[in-house]
């Protein structure tokens, strides 16, 4: 089992909750009002920017984690601006359901 976390723009939730429910996902974790931090912009915006996010944690098998992260990601890239988007994947060393 694994753990897919997904922190994307609030303004993006929704299109990713629709993704999510497209992929047959059981249940999830939604954390609706969540803020990112990039320092990409050091220097020219101040020291920290922040932005408004809402970070999802998906449980599952390797593959079909995989194939929604890479449905989120298209997604994403297909828009003309570029929303903050992160994902992890990373392994579950014990589950209680």
């Amino acid at each position: 089992m694994k753990m897919l976390t997904i922190i994307v723009s609030r303004d993006l939730s929704h299109e990713v909750e629709d993704i999510i429910a497209g992929q047959h996902v059981d249940c999830y974790a939604q954390f609706p009002d969540a803020l990112g931090i990039s320092h990409s912009c050091k220097g020219m915006l101040g020291d920290n920017l922040p932005w408004e996010a809402s970070v999802m944690l998906v449980s599952g098998e390797d593959d079909a984690l995989e194939a929604l992260a890479e449905a989120i990601q298209a997604h994403v890239a297909s828009k003309p601006f570029k929303p903050c988007l992160r994902m992890m994947l990373s392994a579950v060393d014990k589950a209680w359901v």
